[in-house]
């Protein structure tokens, strides 16, 4: 390691923070990663099901996710990505409904002729806008109803941002829903085979593991169990106190959430922490089923019916198979709720009675289903709420202290979160970190 190698202290051990340190490793900085969980991965962190490997929380790939594709390949995994078709389904006025195709559409009835037309129109006027920034001062809400697009957003987009963001689906920008249509929707493969979702044999918790390896290859240390308590300024850089101690630091970059940044930073200036506390969440519960047979046909289905206690239910073999699961069938069930929602600090069992006969509604062949396995994961600030101008609080990656950033899901725009939008923030994290040393914005280190 060089001997004007700076330390740096990274703050969360998920994606963004280990393609972080890892890139800043590679360039000969000593990266130290503070992790408050046993294990790596963030959102990306997994369990076992018939001895295999399995995300906690349900996840895939598009074909434009170039920035995770090419991680991949960087790690040696690029022949573990494997893209398979999906199927999907709306649930809507008590029944299921195939969906996400122009043949599907058309068989659509709760729409109507109508609503089949609004939803193409919608649908094609914003897959083909080039550019989000003219589009920043509206929520979704009103440009569908200025447009006309009334039925399209009664039966379809409404309900999805209810169960979503709750009372605040109204405040959504239409940027957020630009990056889903827009951007995704042209996940098309090389092939012209059409849509493909992509997922990693064996989990992509593998990413995970070889980043961990490498890192530690390359001189850059993971330390879990380790939460980060505190970060003040000291002489030449930061003092980190965490779990086990403080230590200084040159530099600091943090991945957490944007209001745990704030509790952890004292020092920050007062304008920027009023700007930044604008910054909002909604929190995941996320319940899997391990089962003895399938619940339905599609893999992903949205729930369009605000009575309905989630917003999705995704059945993970009905895309990836079944046998690396040991035969088991793997249900997930997504469900956000703001931070002051009762079912945010309910008790897994009290969860369950809500989700269990919610779901046999929706899916009767649950009634007959031997339940081999429940989990119950949650996560905090899992989905940034972004509204209408959105980009005049969005934190910037340098803070106004010299030294100190900030890398979070809340930082992801005008995309929204995912894991190949993980991997670029940590590499353009990185790059920002290395472009400031290099050009002298921060002195020699301590």
């Amino acid at each position: 390691m060089p001997d004007n190698a700076r330390r740096i202290a990274i703050i969360g051990g998920g994606l963004t923070g280990l393609v972080a340190a890892d890139r800043l490793a590679a360039a000969g900085q000593k990266a130290v990663v503070y992790e408050r969980y046993p294990e790596a991965g963030g959102l990306v962190g997994t369990f076992k099901v018939g001895g295999e490997p399995l995300e906690c929380f349900y996840h895939h790939l598009f074909t434009s996710d170039r920035d995770y594709v090419s991680l991949a390949r960087d790690l040696g995994l690029g022949d573990a990505l494997e893209w398979l078709p999906s199927k999907m389904g709306f649930y809507s006025h008590g029944r299921l409904w195939d969906f996400g195709t122009p043949f599907s559409l058309l068989k659509f009835h709760p729409l109507g002729v109508r609503g089949r037309l609004e939803f193409v129109l919608s649908t094609l006027a914003l897959r083909h806008n080039p550019r989000w920034q003219p589009l920043e001062a509206e929520t979704a809400v009103d440009w569908f109803r200025k447009n006309g697009y009334g039925r399209a957003l009664a039966e379809v987009w409404g309900p999805l941002l209810r169960q979503k963001y709750g009372r605040h689906w109204e405040e959504i920008g239409l940027v957020w829903l630009w990056g889903k249509i827009a951007l995704r929707t042209r996940s098309r493969d090389e092939t012209g085979l059409g849509e493909r979702l992509g997922y990693m044999k064996g989990s992509f918790g593998r990413a995970v593991d070889a980043l961990l390896k490498r890192l530690g290859e390359r001189g850059g240390e993971f330390r879990p169990t380790r939460p980060v308590k505190l970060v003040r300024r000291a002489a030449g850089g930061y003092e980190v106190t965490a779990k086990g101690g403080s230590e200084t630091f040159d530099l600091v970059l943090s991945t957490v959430a944007i209001p745990e940044f704030l509790n952890l930073v004292p020092d920050l200036p007062d304008a920027l922490r009023d700007r930044w506390r604008k910054v909002r969440y909604t929190h995941a519960l996320c319940p899997v089923l391990i089962l003895d047979r399938s619940l339905s046909k599609y893999y992903w289905t949205n729930v369009g019916d605000t009575q309905m206690p989630f917003g999705g239910v995704i059945e993970h073999t009905n895309y990836i198979p079944r046998e690396r699961y040991g035969g088991h069938h793997v249900i997930y069930i997504s469900n956000y709720v703001l931070p002051d929602d009762p079912k945010w600090t309910m008790r897994d069992s009290d969860l369950w009675q809500i989700y269990l006969p919610a779901l046999e509604k929706m899916m009767p062949a649950l009634a007959q289903a031997k339940v081999l396995e429940k989990h119950l994961f949650r996560a905090e600030y899992a989905q940034p709420i972004i509204p209408a101008r959105y980009s005049e609080t969005l934190p910037e990656v340098r803070t106004e202290l010299s030294g100190l950033y900030s890398a979070s899901m809340a930082q992801i725009y005008p995309e929204d979160r995912g894991q190949n939008y993980a991997v670029k923030m940590g590499r353009q994290a990185a790059e920002t970190i290395l472009s400031d040393l290099s050009d002298g914005r921060i002195g020699a280190p301590s």
